[in-house]
C-alpha cells in the first residue's frame, strides 16, 4: 500500500514498503527528493496526477494536512480597478497556487495581477505583510504607483525616509507601522542584518508573501544576493518575469529552487542538464524535456497575441531613479534656472529655457564631459532585453538628437544592429526598411520630429519615449507611427519619467491634467499665470 500525504497542497510525501518498480517510478518524476532519515519520497504537488496515473492499479491512499481558513470567493473580490479577463484568470490560478513563476509577455499587466493576488491571500490567510523585491533597482517607485493604482491598502519603500541600510533595518523593526506592502530593490539582500532579520520576519509570520519582479536578473544562485533570496522562502512565493525562456537551462535553477520544485544543489542540477567537457565546461544540454515539463506545470504564461480583450494600445508610464552623478547634473541646472526665473519669464516662450534641465533626466553627457550617465538608458536596455526576447522590435523616441546619438552608438556596440533617423540622416526610408525588414535589426531610434509624421513602422510592437514634448498631439502623432494599418497586434508604449524632476511634473501638468497641452501654440504659451506655470514644472 502507497502512503500519499498532500502538504498544504503544496507537497507530496510518499511512504511504501521497499519496492524496486514503486522506486522506479518515483524516479520517472522530473522532480524528486528521497529523505534517508525518515525514510519518505518528496516531490512537488504538481507532479501528483502523473505519479498517480503511473501506479496503473496499484492500491494507494491519501491523506491531505490543510491549513484551516475559509477561501474567499473572487467572484465577490473587491477590485479597485477593474481586471481584463486574462487578468481575472490569472488571480483565479493564483488562488490554487501558493508557489509559482507569472510569465506573461510584456504588457499584459503582471503588476496588477501580482498587488490583487497579494490582497486576495491577505483575506484568504490572513497575512500580515507582502514583501515586494525588484531584480531592477530602478522599479521600485514604479511599484509604489501601481499599488496606489490598484490596492486599497498602501505601500512604502523601504527605508524611502532617508534611504540607506540602516533606515531599511529601523523599518523592518517597526514593521507593525508599516502598511501591508512592502518594497524593496534585490541589493538590498547583501546586507547581512537585513537579510537575518527579514528571516526571523517570515519565521514569525509577519511576511507572508514574496513578489519577485524581474527574476530573470538573479540567474546566478551562488551571487551573493542569488544566495541571499533562496534563504528566503515565506509560504507563498510568486515569481515573475516576462522572459522565462532563457539562455541556458542553468538559469532556471534559481526559481525553480525558490519556488521549491528544485531540492538539489546547483552542481546536481547541473549534472543532470548539461553535457560537460573535461574541464567541467557545459558543452551541450540534455533532459530538457524535463523542464519543458516543469515549466509548462508551475508556470502561467500568456502572449498578447492569445489575449482577445486587450486594447490596441497600452500605456505605462514607469518611474525610474536617477544615480548620484545625474542627480548632481540635474540639480545644477535646476539652481542655475530659479536663479534667472525672473528673466526667464520675460522671454517669449519661457520652456525653451528649460531645455538643459529636461536633458539632464535623458542623458548628462550633454552638458558634461566628465559624466556621462542615463537611468533612462539603463532602463530601456532592460526593457530591449525583454522585447528580443519574446520576439519583438521596438521603437525609441526622444526629442533630441543629442539623446538618440549616444544610445545609438551603445545599442549599435551591444549587438541589437539598430536604425536610426534623425534630422542628420539623408536616407530615411532606408533606414526605415531596414528596421522594417531586415530580423537582426531589433530597434528603431531617433527624435520625434524626424519620425513623427510620414513613416510607417508596424515591425515595432513597443514604443519607448525617452522624454515627452510639450504637445500632447505631437506624442500621439509618433506613436501612430507603429500603430496604424497593418499593426497585427497591440503595442505596448512605455513613457520613462525621471522621479522626482520635471519630467514628473510633465506628465502630471500635460498628460494627466491636461492644462498645458492645449495651451501652447506656435511655441508660444496661452496663459497669464506664466510664473505659476514654471514654479508648477519646477517643483518650486
Amino acid at each position: 500500500m502507497v502512503q500519499i500525504t498532500i502538504m498544504y497542497n503544496v507537497d507530496v510525501i510518499v511512504s511504501f514498503s521497499y519496492s524496486k518498480e514503486l522506486v522506479d517510478k518515483i524516479k520517472q518524476l522530473p522532480v524528486r527528493v528521497w529523505n534517508p532519515e525518515e525514510k519518505v519520497w518528496w516531490f512537488p504537488k504538481i507532479y501528483l496526477d502523473m505519479f498517480l496515473e503511473s501506479l496503473n492499479g496499484i492500491p494507494y491512499i491519501i491523506k491531505e494536512v490543510k491549513t484551516e481558513r475559509k477561501e474567499p470567493s473572487i467572484e465577490t473580490f473587491r477590485f479597485k480597478t477593474k481586471p481584463f479577463d486574462h487578468q481575472l484568470k490569472g488571480l483565479q490560478f493564483g488562488k490554487d497556487h501558493d508557489r509559482f513563476l507569472l510569465g506573461d509577455e510584456q504588457g499584459l499587466g503582471k503588476t496588477k495581477q501580482a498587488i490583487d493576488l497579494a490582497e486576495y491571500k491577505r483575506i484568504d490567510y490572513g497575512y500580515k505583510h507582502t514583501l515586494i523585491i525588484c531584480g531592477v533597482k530602478t522599479l521600485t517607485y514604479n511599484w509604489l504607483k501601481e499599488i496606489e493604482t490598484h490596492s486599497y491598502n498602501k505601500g512604502v519603500i523601504l527605508g524611502s525616509s532617508k534611504g540607506g541600510n540602516k533606515e531599511k533595518l529601523k523599518d523592518l523593526n517597526r514593521i507593525n507601522e508599516l502598511p501591508y506592502f512592502i518594497i524593496t530593490n534585490i541589493e538590498t539582500l547583501r546586507n547581512k542584518e537585513i537579510l537575518k532579520t527579514l528571516k526571523k520576519l517570515i519565521e514569525s509570520k509577519e511576511i507572508g508573501m514574496i513578489v519577485f519582479d524581474e527574476f530573470h536578473k538573479v540567474k546566478n544562485p551562488e551571487s551573493q544576493q542569488g544566495k541571499a533570496l533562496l534563504q528566503l522562502k515565506p509560504f507563498t512565493r510568486l515569481a515573475m518575469t516576462g522572459t522565462p525562456l532563457m539562455n541556458s537551462p542553468l538559469d532556471l535553477y534559481s526559481v525553480l529552487n525558490w519556488l521549491d520544485i528544485e531540492h538539489h544543489n546547483f552542481y546536481q542540477f547541473k549534472n543532470h542538464y548539461c553535457e560537460l567537457g573535461k574541464f567541467k565546461e557545459v558543452v551541450g544540454y540534455k533532459n530538457l524535456h524535463e523542464l519543458t515539463t516543469i515549466l509548462e506545470r508551475i508556470m502561467l504564461r500568456r502572449r498578447k497575441q492569445d489575449v482577445l480583450d486587450l486594447p490596441p494600445k497600452i500605456y505605462t508610464t514607469e518611474y525610474v531613479e536617477m544615480s548620484d552623478e545625474q542627480e548632481s547634473i540635474y540639480q545644477e541646472v535646476r539652481t542655475q534656472i530659479i536663479q534667472n526665473i525672473d528673466k526667464i519669464l520675460l522671454s517669449r516662450n519661457p520652456l525653451t529655457e528649460l531645455i538643459r534641465l529636461r536633458q539632464a533626466t535623458g542623458f548628462t553627457g550633454i552638458l558634461s564631459e566628465q559624466i556621462r550617465v542615463s537611468a533612462k538608458f539603463d532602463r530601456t536596455f532592460d526593457i530591449l532585453e525583454d522585447v528580443v526576447a519574446n520576439g519583438g522590435k521596438a521603437v525609441v523616441f526622444s526629442q533630441w538628437t543629442q539623446v538618440i546619438d549616444p544610445l545609438y552608438s551603445v545599442l549599435k556596440q551591444e549587438g541589437y544592429n539598430p536604425a536610426i533617423i534623425t534630422g542628420d540622416i539623408k536616407d530615411r526610408e532606408a533606414e526605415q526598411n531596414k528596421f522594417l525588414n531586415d530580423k537582426s535589426c531589433k530597434v528603431l531610434v531617433g527624435t520625434i520630429a524626424s519620425m513623427g509624421t510620414g513613416l510607417t513602422l508596424t515591425a515595432a510592437n513597443t514604443v519607448i519615449f525617452l522624454d515627452s514634448p510639450w504637445n500632447k498631439a505631437l506624442k500621439e502623432q509618433a506613436e501612430d507611427r507603429c500603430h496604424r494599418i497593418g499593426t497585427t497586434g497591440t503595442v505596448n508604449i512605455i513613457t520613462l519619467v525621471c522621479k522626482d524632476t520635471i519630467d514628473e511634473s510633465i506628465e502630471d501638468v500635460v498628460y494627466l491634467k491636461g492644462k498645458l497641452s492645449d495651451a501652447i501654440v506656435d511655441g508660444e504659451i496661452k496663459t497669464t499665470d506664466r510664473k505659476g506655470l514654471l514654479k508648477t514644472l519646477l517643483s518650486l
